[in-house]
């Protein structure tokens, strides 16, 4: 696709700047951004765009129609108009102007990238009917014959002055020896050029003339023997320039392949809008076979047209005769896939329609590709269910209509009872399928407006909304507590569960998000409390909860200055070629009371309680101290990962803090990569201005467990983040499962058109990184290639991996 340099005019920043990443990312630059007419018209006459994007309804007193008629007479630019709506009278005045496409807000980029296309080849092919009209002009007043006559008996050839004209200057004009215009011929064509000239008959041929500098020369002779008045005879004949005709000639054939090779369908339809032609890639993408079309109007068999979709009689009898649009088709077989039209109108001289030629692309792939990931932003890839993004949105829609029509909302908050246990014991694999057989036993026995979400590990919630009193919830949680007792058989093993339960009502216990979650939650830590395998309903009085996580709290303020915490380091490996690239660096708390903690165990905890920044200080100083040991050491250049809390990362002495951390360990900021989670990028702008400080140092910056959070992609696109990190609940289930072995397909392609590199994390079995492998993923870590450890035995337990793995290969 030409690069074109595009003035955008819109006075909406927003769209304004999306339609500005949109295009640079497409390869375009674009030009200062204007708001109105009198700013178009200064940037116009200074930059001298190539094409322009022109919102229709613009600030000032002339609006985006009236400026794309001024700028069209004056500088004869092409004009895309882009809009969210528009009356009958602004549409009718906008078909006027005769615009280059039109762009619906809010816009897709692959539509985007369409109209640009469309119009520059409308612009491109008007230009060269220009051209070749002035051409015309020319040749028509030199389209007269070159007359010549040639005497055999003399070895003379004279010709008129248009003769000399035709044949370019190379004969001195009036006469010339037959040697001397056989020196003008091609090589290939001096032999039958003589033999003509030595016929009796009538003879028509054409030959080749180069021309120093230019194309060839293509020139049409004919010639008759003849007797003149003086007795002799004389061959006579005329010559005429057919260089045009034979080019034309030329593209017509180059046409007819890219019309028989293309790989969107097309089809050439009459005025009557009857089929008389189609390409291959039309009846390999409809089944459809030639006699099943011809003569058939595709209206009445192929598309399943909108009402607001125009007719192919309504855009041959428009002014612009063409038309862009995507829409449903129906193969053959009766299965329907989803195209995008280009329609254009080919007319005579008269204006009068003469053939409709549609070009139709199945766009069905984006589609799906659509689906796939707007239901994973909003659903658990292992369950099935809503996850944290969905909760939020419908809790907060659920409050709101409570508190605008009554009635109660019941929080469920359910916690599996003895999962970890199984999970460790077991491995994943059988986990999951626990995980799973709970989600179905607890979507089972809600209300079909009731939501199921599953919050995160062995944690669900479910929200059960319109409720006449306070205790209905209860109803509800007792049937999921009685389907959650009943035994799980997976494979050849029985496993006895439960769950423990707990309960909070909006409004009651809490009129925000964060307050009815919270309430929810330590109704549920009571039932544990209390014995497990039991209900709870949230009261004012339930502490406990809060006094082990004070106590948790008070502990941790201790803990940097008693040095209980420590890095452990997982090994990230080049998948394609088994190597060691780097390690990430995961923080344990080694409590003098509860033993070895976990992140998620206390990580929270440090960010409520503020202490999360001077942990994570000493996270990314203890792990740049590791990394530089290691390079002195060994000598190699490896990557850390070090994850870095929403808190801290938006903090404003972050950039300050990261600089000095690799001035004073004397690391190249190349070997330091940042994991930032999803949830950070709920702060977009301030998040896009520090990865992009960060990048600027050198620094790379990945999104940690990506797919299982806030992520808008729409957003991510503008973010200059360096790599995504594959959660783990997407790898566990590979090959096996096509729809996880789909889902990380459409990942790797879409970080492959964002320029993402790819690390998929909890790889653990050998049939999961050959997945992988075949899918192309570059980079991978898990327990497969290596358990987070001390640093004192990381690195040669990383080395040990890459050994096992080569061995293996």
């Amino acid at each position: 696709m030409q690069a074109e340099r595009i003035l955008i005019v819109e006075d909406e920043p927003v769209v304004a700047l999306d339609l500005q990443q949109s295009l640079m990312e497409m390869g375009h630059q674009v030009l200062p951004i204007a708001t109105s007419f009198t700013e178009a018209i200064k940037v116009v006459q200074q930059d001298q765009p190539s094409l322009i994007l022109m919102d229709i309804h613009i600030d000032g007193d002339t609006d985006g129609i009236d400026a794309c008629e001024i700028i069209s007479q004056r500088w004869k630019l092409p004009v895309i108009f882009l809009t969210a709506y528009a009356d009958d009278l602004t549409v009718s005045r906008a078909a006027n102007v005769k615009p280059f496409g039109y762009v619906m807000k809010p816009f897709e980029s692959k539509e985007l990238m369409a109209v640009i296309q469309v119009a520059r080849s409308r612009h491109n092919t008007e230009g060269m009917l220009a051209a070749s009209e002035q051409r015309l002009t020319m040749a028509l007043d030199a389209a007269q014959l070159g007359s010549w006559q040639w005497s055999h008996q003399h070895d003379k050839l004279e010709g008129d002055e248009r003769f000399f004209r035709i044949l370019g200057g190379g004969l001195r004009p009036f006469q010339c020896s037959l040697a001397d215009l056989l020196h003008l011929v091609t090589e290939q064509d001096r032999n039958r050029l003589s033999h003509w000239f030595q016929q009796t008959e009538f003879f028509s041929d054409s030959f080749c003339i180069p021309r120093s500098g230019q194309e060839p020369g293509w020139i049409e002779i004919y010639g008759k023997l003849i007797d003149n008045l003086n007795g002799e005879q004389v061959l006579i004949g005329a010559v005429r320039d057919i260089s045009l005709r034979k080019r034309m000639e030329d593209q017509l054939r180059q046409a007819s392949v890219v019309f028989s090779a293309a790989v969107e369908g097309m089809l050439i339809l009459d005025a009557e809008c009857r089929i008389v032609n189609a390409n291959p890639a039309f009846y390999q993408m409809s089944h459809f076979s030639e006699q099943e079309i011809m003569g058939e109007n595709p209206e009445d068999f192929l598309l399943l047209r909108r009402e607001s979709d125009p007719s192919y009689l309504t855009i041959a009898a428009s002014e612009p005769g063409y038309w862009t649009g995507e829409a449903r088709c129906k193969r053959q077989d009766g299965s329907l896939i989803s195209i995008l039209q280009h329609v254009c109108v080919v007319r005579n001289r008269d204006g009068q329609t003469q053939q409709i030629v549609v070009s139709v692309s199945d766009i069905s792939f984006i589609r799906e590709a659509e689906q796939q990931l707007e239901h994973l932003a909003f659903h658990d890839p292992l369950t099935g269910m809503g996850n944290r993004y969905l909760l939020d949105q419908r809790l907060a829609q659920e409050m709101s209509l409570s508190q605008v029509n009554g009635g109660n909302v019941a929080i469920i908050f359910i916690d599996l009872d003895g999962f970890k246990a199984i999970n460790d014991s077991m491995g994943h694999h059988i986990g999951d399928r626990l995980l799973q057989e709970a989600a179905r036993r607890i979507s089972g026995q809600i209300r079909r407006y009731d939501e199921a979400i599953r919050l995160g590990g062995d944690e669900f919630v479910v929200i059960v909304p319109n409720l006449t009193q306070q205790s209905d919830g209860r109803l509800v949680a007792d049937k999921i507590l009685q389907a959650l007792s009943l035994p799980v058989r997976i494979d050849e093993h029985q496993f006895r569960i439960g769950a423990s339960i707990g309960i909070a009502t909006f409004p009651q216990d809490g009129d925000g998000l964060s307050e009815i979650l919270s309430a929810a939650d330590s109704a549920m830590y009571e039932a544990k409390r209390q014995g497990k395998g039991r209900i709870c309903v949230y009261t004012s009085d339930m502490t406990d909860t809060v006094r082990t996580r004070l106590n948790l709290e008070q502990c941790l303020h201790h803990a940097l200055e008693r040095q209980e915490l420590e890095l452990y380091y997982q090994p990230v490996f080049d998948l394609a070629e088994g190597s060691l690239v780097g390690f990430e660096a995961l923080i344990r708390w080694n409590h003098p009371v509860s033993g070895l903690l976990l992140p998620d165990q206390f990580i929270r905890i440090a960010e409520e309680c503020g202490l999360i920044q001077s942990i994570g200080s000493w996270v990314l100083d203890s792990a740049l101290q590791q990394l530089s040991q290691w390079s002195e050491t060994t000598g190699t250049t490896l990557v850390m990962a070090v994850n870095v809390s929403p808190k801290q990362f938006l903090q404003d002495d972050f950039l300050t803090l990261v600089e000095a951390a690799l001035r004073r360990w004397q690391v190249p900021a190349h070997q330091l990569e940042i994991e930032i989670t999803e949830s950070t990028l709920q702060d977009f702008q301030r998040s896009r201005g520090i990865v992009s400080a960060l990048r600027g140092l050198g620094v790379r910056v990945a999104i940690d467990d990506f797919g299982t959070g806030y992520s808008s992609l729409a957003l991510l696109k503008h973010l200059p983040v360096s790599r995504i990190k594959i959660d783990r609940s997407f790898i566990l289930a590979l090959p096996d499962n096509k729809r996880d072995l789909g889902l990380v397909s459409v990942m790797l392609k879409m970080a492959s058109s964002l320029e993402l590199q790819v690390t998929a994390e909890g790889v653990e079995t050998r049939q999961q990184a050959e997945a992988l492998q075949q899918l192309g993923c570059p980079t991978v870590q898990g327990f497969y290639y290596g358990y987070p450890l001390p640093a004192a035995r990381a690195l040669q337990g990383a080395f040990t991996s890459v050994q096992r793995c080569d061995d293996k290969c």
